[in-house]
């Protein structure tokens, strides 16, 4: 069993970045990867955890393609890819849990493995301190934590010591030497401190410019330069001299002493040749390189051992993973997680029932209202008034509360993508085991579940407060002398408010849906937020000019509420509310037998949702 990546080529634009990379992490290694800024290090760990696609190649976990099977591929491995990313408002513990709920852990198993890592990685101290306070050592710390959750066969450490003080990098050592012998877990890990691979490492691999130009055993890197040696002497600068007289390369060591270049020399013959000429020795042996200097000589074209073409030949991909380990029902389980972490802060409840409080605002204003027209009737002072039922104020709450609510779920909506990946934590979810489209179609139906919710306090808020206020009664005209003169029945509008809430729902899910669309379309959370509210604005824009051209149907916006206009069926039900008898909805059947209100609203929504998967499916994420 071993990690293969095999003949990877990735390019970015012009640049090569993989040039036809294969290395092979065996059962039991820790495998160092070195090489300069650059080099495509970070690029094949992403290419092999399915943060990024390779343009040819594959990789292969236990004998299986990654890219064929990638819940078992993501359930066999963990990462830590660059800086490391986390839910600033929730304490370690609530972003570890999430976590391992997603992978398809219990919560009380879920529990247990927190509390075990944390231990592990030295955070057990700071379990509920909130992620937003802690340094770049504790997030580090914790990153590595996340990326041994579920015990992993396989983890992949991108310059895992960033941050860590001295004795937090010898921690390190230590817990990744722990991880390889005592839980039997392979590592593959990068780093700039090359002299903390060679005690670790037992396999490394040399990146150079895209290119893979050695896979070997440490040791075998670390014997494979013959005739370097250290010299100690009482008088150092006596011994340079004699060594210069006898044509042997040295250079003063910063410690003290001397390094030698001895070539084919034996190493008796010059030690003979020292002391015959005076030179008292204290010290002399061989000197093997570090890997710094290995990684040098590789840069500059040298080669130390054989090429990697003449390595571990890869072997052949099975049909099918001999085990399955990941988790069922991927899609139920992104969706308790989105619905867990949209709602572990106030601000997004506030947010999605303002538009409530504003609906039943609007009815005390109504009431205020009703109120001052019947004194001015029972005055003379208007001839007659049309009395307000709780249908009409239902209505004119709802009219003025979708607008707020259409541009609070596109807002919302446009966070659960781009706003994770702002903060990295769209990383964290794609390294458990799910696809890339259980992520959307989850995200998606914590987006419907959001938009039916939220919708569905607005209406009762505004029924409840409008029927306390009002009364669900005939529409009447108030007359002088107290009379009422029936409008219109309640028995007719009942049916046509219960039709006019039911098309809602769907235009309210098409707008958070283009809020979707423009959190797949960019990185950064605020710019995904505009984009999601220029959107919206903008589809209500082009309405007004298809207007003029009998095309103002096709356009989302023609169906809810909205500042530019109103020509939904809630809008027709408002004016019936009010007793005016020629009121028209403009908007009929569609060719699929629908009512225009629910199939159009239907349609730009699953085309949101489903670009946005194909974005997601095809974007690299950092």
């Amino acid at each position: 069993m071993s990690l293969q990546l095999n003949s990877l080529t990735r390019r970015f634009g012009e640049q090569l970045a993989l040039d036809s990379v294969s290395i092979h992490v065996r059962k039991g290694d820790c495998y160092g990867f070195i090489g300069h800024n650059g080099a495509g290090k970070t690029t094949a760990m992403r290419v092999a955890l399915g943060l990024s696609r390779a343009d040819s190649g594959s990789v292969v976990v236990d004998g299986f393609d990654a890219l064929a099977y990638p819940r078992e591929a993501r359930a066999r491995m963990g990462g830590l890819i660059e800086t490391p990313g986390f839910h600033p408002n929730l304490d370690a513990t609530t972003n570890l849990v999430l976590l391992a709920r997603l992978a398809g852990m219990t919560r009380s198993d879920a529990l247990r493995e927190t509390q075990r890592l944390l231990q592990l990685v030295g955070l057990e101290s700071v379990g509920r301190k909130h992620v937003h306070a802690f340094s770049q050592g504790m997030r580090q710390r914790l990153g590595i934590a996340q990326a041994l959750l579920g015990r992993p066969a396989y983890v992949l450490l991108d310059e895992p010591t960033n941050g860590l003080d001295p004795q937090g990098m010898a921690e390190m050592r230590e817990l990744l030497r722990r991880l390889v012998r005592e839980e039997g877990i392979s590592v593959l890990i990068s780093s700039h401190q090359l002299h903390d691979l060679a005690d670790l490492c037992n396999r490394v691999g040399v990146m150079h410019k895209g290119r893979l130009v050695v896979e070997a055993e440490t040791r075998a890197l670390l014997a494979a330069a013959p005739g370097r040696f250290e010299l100690v002497t009482l008088d150092d600068t006596r011994a340079a001299q004699v060594l210069r007289e006898i044509a042997v390369a040295s250079t003063p060591l910063a410690s003290g002493g001397l390094a030698l270049e001895l070539g084919a020399r034996a190493p008796g013959e010059i030690a003979r040749q020292l002391v015959s000429r005076g030179v008292e020795l204290q010290r002399f042996g061989a000197q093997p390189p570090s890997l710094e200097e290995i990684y040098l000589r590789y840069a500059r074209g040298e080669t130390i051992v054989a090429p990697v073409a003449a390595g571990v030949p890869v072997a052949p991909v099975a049909g099918a993973p001999s085990e399955r380990r990941a988790a069922a029902h991927p899609v139920a389980r992104v969706f308790r997680y989105e619905w867990t972490r949209t709602f572990s802060k106030w601000s997004t409840p506030a947010l999605l029932v303002l538009p409530s409080g504003v609906a039943a605002g609007n009815i005390a204003v109504q009431k205020y209202r009703a109120l001052e027209e019947a004194a001015r009737v029972a005055s003379g002072e208007l001839a007659t008034a049309t009395a307000v039922s709780g249908f009409g104020a239902t209505a004119s709450a709802l009219q003025v509360g979708l607008p707020l609510l259409a541009m609070a779920l596109a807002g919302l909506a446009s966070q659960m993508l781009a706003g994770e990946l702002a903060r990295g934590t769209l990383r964290n979810v794609l390294l458990r085991p799910q696809t890339r489209t259980d992520v959307v179609v989850g995200k998606a139906l914590a987006a419907v579940a959001f938009s039916l919710a939220s919708f569905a306090l607005l209406v009762a808020v505004s029924i409840a407060v409008a029927g306390w206020q009002f009364g669900f009664r005939d529409v009447v005209e108030i007359l002088p002398n107290g009379e009422e003169f029936a409008l219109v029945a309640a028995s007719e509008l009942r049916p046509e408010l219960a039709r006019a809430l039911a098309a809602l729902p769907l235009a309210l899910l098409g707008c958070a849906a283009i809020g979707f669309a423009a959190g797949a379309v960019l990185r950064g959370a605020a710019g995904a937020l505009g984009l999601a509210i220029g959107a919206l604005l903008g589809v209500d824009i082009a309405r007004g000019v298809a207007r003029g051209f009998g095309g103002e149907g096709a356009f989302l916006s023609a169906y809810i509420p909205t500042p530019f206009g109103d020509t939904s069926y809630l809008h027709y039900f408002a004016d019936r509310a009010q007793g005016i008898s020629n009121s028209v909805f403009e908007f009929g059947a569609t060719w699929l037998a629908l009512p225009q209100d629910f199939a159009v609203p239907l349609a730009w929504a699953v085309v949101c949702f489903v670009a946005s998967a194909i974005l997601l499916a095809r974007r690299p994420v950092p």
